[in-house]
């Protein structure tokens, strides 16, 4: 999620996890997300700034957003981290107690802000997965790979990467308000190409 400092288009913005296992679930994406070292990206660090004065204005108003509406900080939240007095620079942030009818969840933040939803059980987490204008990427995690791949079918996104996989032969491009096409693969070509129908029959 916090790759390019959160600005990546496939980023995991929503995290659904069992209600059950929904305080383990926190504890690691706090430890996760306070280890992650912002700085000047010439530096030791893992992540830089945000893009620009205004993304950076932007993404500190949905953090903002996120409280308001009554989600839980776990980790990160408003201002620059300790020690970064200027500059675009982002606390890495996750949210608890998200619900997906709040912005943070409906919107595309593209910054380091990261958002838990608790699901009962696979067809709520999956009601929630595509409740979405959006459907560029998503992810499933699992140590039951055929059920994974059932739960990825199901999901209405261009792209679903399981278990961390990833590949550039793979055609990448999404659902609904993500974009239409695709790039890469053999599908990325299509882009490039014109169809042409010849139609008719063999009158003899």
């Amino acid at each position: 999620m916090m790759m390019n400092s959160g600005q990546t288009c496939s980023a995991a913005t929503r995290i659904l996890v069992p209600r059950a296992r929904l305080a383990e679930a926190e504890e690691a994406a706090r430890r996760a997300a306070e280890a992650i070292r912002v700085g000047d990206p010439r530096g030791d660090v893992d992540m830089g700034p945000v893009v620009s004065r205004k993304q950076f204005e932007t993404v500190q108003s949905y953090i903002q957003k996120g409280i308001e509406e009554g989600a839980r900080l776990i980790a990160g939240g408003p201002g620059r981290p300790e020690g970064l007095e200027r500059g675009y620079y982002v606390r890495p942030t996750v949210f608890s107690d998200v619900t997906n009818d709040m912005v943070i969840a409906r919107e595309e933040i593209f910054g380091p802000v990261a958002c838990l939803l608790a699901y009962e059980d696979l067809d709520e987490a999956v009601a929630i997965a595509n409740d979405s204008e959006y459907g560029l990427a998503g992810n499933v995690s699992g140590v039951d790979l055929e059920l994974a791949r059932a739960v990825a079918r199901r999901i209405r996104a261009g792209a679903i990467y399981i278990n961390g996989g990833f590949d550039f032969h793979a055609p990448f491009g999404g659902y609904k308000k993500s974009g239409n096409g695709r790039e890469w693969g053999e599908y990325g070509f299509h882009e490039y190409l014109e169809i042409k129908a010849l139609v008719g029959y063999n009158p003899g």
